[in-house]
């Protein structure tokens, strides 16, 4: 959404109209969100990643799923690195304008840009990987066959660069350098345009909201089907269940079933409900103009995307608690790492699948 931002960034906000939001209350929300919460979960968020990583590490690449989820990690340890970038760049301690820097239009290319381009690699990662779960139940006996670590690998790979290819026309539209100032009457750094900056941000704004709402529609279908594919395996086992084993056989499968639905559950509403409110908002700035930066509504705006920027850092940093709780092998790795040598629960071969985001 911050390509909208950028379309603004030299424009003056209509002071002619009472903002919705009054500049008080923003600055509140800005250091509230933005500083403040986001510095703690994002601190958090670069512990939690670091350690999904060593924990991989640990378990080796051998399964496609791992290497799906350390890319994963990657990724999300990205977004919270930018969130960092962000509250530091948001903080009303540090006295930028005094540093000749102009915050507000840095922290596009080098905080909002940044901690979007990680953020769609997050999503596009787990799309694939949801995809990989869906062959899992639909083909079981082949899925290995098909979607092999170094083919993960690849895919990976190839989504990342693909999110930074759509990018890099923001990054040539747009750079940093040293302008003057008529209203400070000196020399301060800020966002310099390209003459071509228009068409540049034109391009990547078409691609990047196709890319958007495709993996976002894609990702909801893929979870739902999983859903579907879940339960009618599951009444299959049981009925097939019922007839060579004892109702304390059928009791253990059924949990089983049962948990792999709630974590496929769980996945489907925490990315819905860290995707959804910013593309909403993304496309109320673009079908409301004035809804921008620079623009009638700038103060509304800006606090809305200000939660919402705070939302999506902390879905980065929460995956130590779904793998934690729904992984066995990552806990008892965890706990190995980390805790006191106890009694370890030991893993069901297949309960790698339980690691999905």
């Amino acid at each position: 959404m911050e390509q909208v931002i950028l379309e603004n960034i030299t424009s003056g906000q209509d002071s002619s109209v009472a903002p919705l939001v009054s500049v008080t209350a923003l600055r509140t929300i800005e250091t509230a969100f933005l500083v403040l919460l986001s510095s703690f979960v994002c601190v958090f968020g670069i512990f939690s990643n670091i350690v999904n990583l060593i924990i991989f590490w640990k378990h080796g690449f051998r399964e496609s799923i791992t290497v799906g989820l350390t890319g994963l990690a990657v990724s999300d340890l990205g977004a919270v690195i930018s969130g960092i970038i962000l509250s530091i760049c948001f903080n009303p301690m540090i006295p930028f304008s005094e540093l000749g820097v102009n915050i507000i239009e840095v922290q596009k290319l080098v905080g909002s840009r940044p901690r979007v381009c990680f953020a769609r690699i997050t999503g596009l990662i787990t799309m694939y990987l949801a995809f990989e779960r869906c062959l899992c139940v639909a083909v079981p006996l082949h899925v290995k066959r098909i979607l092999t670590p170094r083919r993960t690998l690849a895919a990976v790979m190839s989504i990342s660069a693909l999110v930074i290819l759509i990018d890099s026309p923001i990054y040539a539209a747009f750079r940093l350098d040293w302008t003057f100032s008529p209203s400070k009457n000196a020399s301060e750094l800020g966002i310099v345009s390209a003459p071509n900056a228009k068409d540049l941000q034109g391009v990547s704004f078409v691609i990047s909201a196709s890319v958007q709402v495709i993996s976002f529609v894609v990702l909801v279908v893929l979870t739902s089907v999983l859903v579907v594919l879940l339960k009618r395996r599951s009444q299959w086992r049981t009925q097939v269940t019922r007839s060579t084993a004892g109702s304390s056989h059928r009791k253990d499968i059924s949990r089983q079933e049962q948990k792999a639905i709630r974590l496929t559950i769980m996945v489907a509403t925490i990315l819905i409900c860290s995707l959804l409110p910013g593309s909403l908002l993304f496309f109320a700035a673009f079908l409301e103009p004035e809804f921008n930066t620079g623009r009638r509504y700038q103060n509304l705006y800006i606090s809305i995307w200000s939660v919402i920027s705070f939302s999506e850092v902390s879905n980065s940093s929460a995956n130590i608690f779904v793998y934690y709780k729904m992984n066995t092998k990552y806990r008892n790795t965890f706990r190995d790492l980390f805790c006191r040598k106890k009694d370890v629960v030991t893993a069901s071969p297949g309960d790698m699948s339980g690691s999905v985001k």
